[in-house]
């Protein structure tokens, strides 16, 4: 008499199994990493060029931009209490939301107007509680220039090779290293930044332009 049995895998069909599902994730989990990177490399450009408008409404309101931008060719948020100024100036408020002191407005933003806000995932609190401005990888170091002499260029403090940029990316980037660029501000992160040996974040070439 004749019984029904559910044949089983052997040993061999299961390990080629297992064999192929491991080539498969080999192969997609480079893909899918490419894809998370780019997906943050996209918002963060999103995040610069919002501060960039946020920055240049800021100049037509006031006439022009806040004298810790203008008093260097490239600020970078990530130095001193850049940060902070920087939120003070487009919110028109402290970084815990408080309102700005008499002096802060005197400096940053006196009519306390409100030029853009801040996520939860961009302005956080790092090292010794200072808040910081961070793009989508958790990046601090976000480099602004501003054209402060009125003339609707930025001559100084954009890219160059030294920031790790190749000569072709550069050319597309800044065709004309002599005259500049032709905005009125700019805002850009480097991927040589995260491989400094105490960073705690990771990094990629984003620019505003």
């Amino acid at each position: 008499m004749k019984t029904n049995q559910k044949k089983g895998f052997t040993l061999v069909e299961l390990m080629i199994v297992i064999t192929i599902i491991g080539v498969l994730v080999a192969l997609l989990t480079p893909m899918v990493q490419s894809a998370q990177r780019s997906a943050l490399k996209t918002t963060t450009k999103v995040l610069l060029t919002d501060m960039c408008t946020a920055l240049e409404r800021y100049r037509d309101e006031y006439g022009y931009f806040p004298s810790f931008l203008t008093a260097r060719e490239r600020t970078n948020l990530d130095d001193g209490s850049y940060s902070e100024n920087m939120v003070k100036t487009l919110t028109g408020a402290d970084p815990t939301g408080s309102q700005l002191s008499p002096s802060d407005r005197r400096e940053f933003n006196r009519k306390a107007r409100r030029f853009m806000e801040f996520t939860q995932d961009n302005l956080v609190q790092k090292g010794g509680n200072k808040w910081k401005i961070v793009d989508s990888f958790g990046n601090p170091n976000i480099y602004f220039c501003v054209d402060g002499d009125g003339d609707g260029f930025i001559k100084q403090g954009f890219p160059t090779v030294t920031d790790g940029i190749n000569s072709a990316d550069l050319r597309e980037l800044v065709p004309n290293q002599q005259t500049g660029l032709r905005a009125r501000a700019i805002a850009f992160t480097l991927k040589k930044d995260s491989k400094s040996a105490a960073a705690d974040f990771s990094s990629e070439d984003v620019f505003s332009w």
